[in-house]
């Protein structure tokens, strides 16, 4: 099986060489907390949400939604269900795991099954292998959770006892809080409401991840800089650990954690579609010295069924705005972004105009 860092990570008194970060990418753990990272209250009049979805994805490409509709009782929940999963015994973790020794990956398609896992950051070498350069401080588990299907939902964890409904009532309120941010980004965009509403948002995936205690955090990383491949992603996070990059100086913040809010982070799909005029989130994850932290993503994608295809909105289209990128399908898209992170939009390379 793969060796999950939580299995050891509470043994050693130093940083195994492979977790070792290079140098030039070593995180600096002590920036500051970013003041101005907007905070969206979802309660406020429409108009106000709108304007400043749109102005948090043009400076930063992140921000943080309160009173979103997702209860304080069942966030607890879930913090609570995760932290237990990581807790079952490793026989029972096992079943989530590849059984060779080897880095396993997570792969964008419809029917993932549940899968733990440990993960890495890949750079393309000139022979067209890929040369593992980063391996991250964290396990992460991971799974489908829209379309939800009987089957699907039965290969979910028997264990913890309350994993599958609290999980499965999460990621429904999380869904909704997503369309609704999408929706809002819509109006502020010009687009008709309903643009992302059907394969653009066809697929949500739940991503748990564990990052250990760490003995030193200053050569380890939870993850190395980089932009999510997707639509948006809405992260929970109880602990601080989240940086961010200002978008007009490339000055990394902390994103406060805020009691029962919820971190929306656009990809580089939403970029695209927007032709440029909303940023994708440029982020990273340090770890810490204290205590574990553990973070709940739930990211939202397109169809993976090799017929999507990415484009800017044609609406946005003019003689005077004209197209940044060139259509591409999202399945060929995806190969790339998951095999090449040597630059935050090396995905995007290719279809760049």
């Amino acid at each position: 099986m793969a060796s999950l860092i939580s299995s050891w990570a509470s043994q050693v008194n130093t940083v195994p060489e492979r977790y070792v970060v290079p140098s030039e990418k070593r995180l600096n753990i002590n920036v500051p907390i970013g003041k101005d990272i907007p905070v969206i209250d979802f309660s406020l009049p429409s108009e106000k949400i709108v304007e400043d979805i749109i102005k948090a994805s043009q400076e930063y490409g992140v921000f943080q939604v309160i009173n979103h509709g997702v209860s304080q009782e069942l966030i607890a929940d879930v913090l609570k269900v995760c932290e237990e999963f990581y807790k079952l015994p490793m026989e029972e973790l096992e079943k989530y795991t590849e059984e060779e020794e080897e880095l396993s990956e997570f792969e964008p398609n419809l029917d993932q099954k549940p899968k733990l896992f440990i993960e890495n950051e890949y750079r393309p070498k000139k022979n067209g292998k890929n040369d593992k350069e980063v391996i991250f401080w964290k396990d992460t588990f991971a799974h489908c959770t829209h379309p939800t299907k009987e089957d699907r939902i039965s290969s979910w964890p028997e264990k913890p006892e309350k994993y599958r409904e609290v999980i499965g009532k999460y990621s429904e309120g999380v869904r909704k809080t997503s369309l609704k941010v999408l929706e809002l980004m819509c109006e502020g965009l010009g687009l008709e409401k309903d643009h992302f509403a059907y394969e653009l948002s066809q697929i949500q995936y739940l991503l748990i991840n564990l990052y250990p205690k760490c003995p030193d955090p200053t050569v380890t990383a939870g993850a190395v800089e980089h932009t999510d491949g997707g639509v948006i992603n809405m992260l929970l996070q109880e602990l601080g650990g989240l940086h961010v990059r200002r978008q007009k100086d490339g000055q990394w913040f902390a994103v406060e954690p805020i009691p029962g809010a919820l971190v929306c982070i656009n990809g580089m799909l939403l970029k695209v579609i927007s032709n440029g005029k909303l940023e994708s989130g440029i982020h990273r994850v340090a770890t810490n010295s204290v205590r574990d932290r553990i973070s709940v993503g739930c990211l939202t994608s397109p169809a993976c069924n090799g017929e999507c295809i990415i484009e800017p909105a044609r609406a946005l289209l003019s003689e005077t705005n004209p197209p940044k990128y060139k259509p591409f399908s999202c399945t060929e898209y995806l190969k790339i972004f998951f095999t090449d992170t040597s630059e935050f939009e090396a995905a995007l390379n290719p279809y760049k105009l």
